[in-house]
């Protein structure tokens, strides 16, 4: 189907498919859910598996990427323009879209490794080399926890090598935008100082995170992981110094999640990307002037031409800034 430039709102009952056609939209942007779910639950019940295709662009500059999982052999194939390409991070960022929706807060009330993952995909598209360090190092780690203390060493010099890039670049993001953060809080409706900041467990420098994993030897292999290194690693979001996590109310850690996916999207334009803005039913739960703040900052994506996705369950609910844009019917995974 074409989508319409402006983008369009998808109106239809809860449990038709709405969030589901958002999540195939985007599957192409990093090849796995944004929600997080594995391969095999995407899959319609009954159905061998699934294919996607989205092609982005203007005719002159058109990229084609596809991908297919056949859920009998538990394999995925990817191509790019109709080639498989070498690596799969060469099709990664084709396809690049940004989430707004009440299950967001995740972000927030979950623990560290929800942020992690949001920086991993947010850097896999932006940063050069990211993908491949991040590979590498996951790899690394896998091979480590099964080695024996003493055949450790070699995974653990491409654990320093990678680790140190992976946390360098965590750390530039964070700095790059905390003051964006800060500023969106404000903008949906935050009184209280709000802060982002990276923690790393360990220093971040090769030598340190080496002698780090080297320490902690004995210790890994008698817990069966290592406790060391990024995997470990914090994107810690405080208000007035607080943790949010474990004491932001329910409002305070939607409108942290909403900040977080504008500079998201701002990441993903920053890099030279045309991030879709989705809005899986994304007012919901927020209070008259949460909801009146996100509409001013979806009016500011919307004055400069980005285009827009809304998923809503009825006609009603469907605010005022993006009353104009066409209108969609789904019901029973069918769009009319």
């Amino acid at each position: 189907m074409d989508l319409p430039e402006p983008g369009c709102v998808i109106v239809g009952p809860n449990g038709h498919g709405k969030t589901s056609f958002i999540e195939a939209l985007l599957y192409a942007e990093v090849f796995r859910s944004f929600r997080g779910a594995a391969d095999g639950e995407l899959v319609r019940f009954g159905a061998d598996g699934f294919h996607v295709e989205a092609v982005v662009g203007a005719a002159a500059r058109e990229r084609r990427v596809a991908a297919g999982y056949d859920a009998r052999t538990r394999q995925k194939k990817i191509t790019l323009d109709g080639v498989v390409p070498a690596r799969m991070a060469d099709a990664i960022g084709v396809v690049q879209g940004v989430v707004l929706s009440p299950t967001d807060v995740a972000l927030v009330a979950g623990g560290p490794r929800e942020r992690r993952r949001f920086l991993d995909v947010l850097l896999a598209i932006t940063a050069p080399g990211y993908v491949d360090a991040l590979t590498r190092y996951r790899r690394a780690l896998a091979q480590r926890a099964r080695a024996t203390p003493g055949a450790m060493g070699p995974f653990e010099q491409v654990l320093a090598e990678c680790g140190a890039r992976i946390v360098a670049t965590r750390c530039a993001w964070a700095e790059r935008w905390a003051e964006a953060y800060v500023g969106y809080c404000a903008a949906v409706g935050e009184s209280a100082v709000a802060k982002l900041q990276y923690v790393p467990r360990t220093e971040g420098d090769a030598d340190a995170l080496g002698a780090a994993f080297q320490a902690s030897r004995e210790r890994d292999r008698a817990v069966g992981r290592a406790s060391v290194g990024p995997h470990r690693d914090e994107l810690r979001l405080t208000l007035d110094g607080r943790t949010l996590r474990a004491y932001g109310s329910a409002g305070q850690r939607r409108t942290a999640a909403l900040a977080l996916r504008f500079i998201e999207a701002e990441s993903l334009d920053e890099a030279g990307g045309t991030a879709l803005l989705c809005l899986d039913d994304a007012f919901a739960e927020l209070d008259a002037t949460r909801s009146r703040r996100l509409g001013e900052l979806i009016e500011r994506r919307v004055a400069e031409g980005r285009q827009i996705i809304a998923a809503v369950p009825k006609e009603s609910d469907i605010p005022d800034v993006i009353g104009r844009l066409p209108r969609w019917t789904m019901r029973d995974g069918r769009i009319g």
